[in-house]
């Protein structure tokens, strides 16, 4: 993926992250986590944060498809990390796997084994 790639598959976890209005220090350490992961710099990650807060923000497909299905799991790890699963989430997750056009088993998939990431993740984390 190259910079703006970058900068818009963190937007579209930034977005999930702050959709309660708040970032508390679980979800910070969620989105450094998948920062790192994606090797982004302070770049992207700043236009990611600034594109996410825009008014009317929607989220959109990256890369190749494999970015696409790992921006799929990075946002519901993004999600679920703030212990609730709302309505904006939902909606946002929603309108990102219609576009990516998987099927709802395959959607459940992903979900199940990225509910099992996050709490592994929370059990090192804490």
């Amino acid at each position: 993926m190259n910079d703006d790639d970058k900068a818009i598959y963190l937007a579209n976890v930034y977005h999930l992250l702050v959709a309660n209005g708040e970032l508390d220090r679980l979800e910070e350490r969620v989105f450094e986590e998948i920062r790192r992961n994606l090797r982004a710099g302070y770049f992207e990650t700043k236009k990611a944060k600034e594109l996410a807060l825009k008014q009317g923000f929607q989220v959109a497909l990256v890369g190749r498809w494999s970015n696409r299905i790992a921006n799929l799991e990075d946002m519901l790890f993004a999600a679920f990390s703030d212990g609730v699963f709302d309505k904006e989430e939902k909606k946002a997750v929603q309108d990102y796997a219609k576009k990516l056009g998987i099927s709802q088993a395959e959607f459940d998939i992903v979900k199940t084994e990225t509910k099992q990431r996050y709490k592994d993740f929370k059990a090192t984390t804490i």
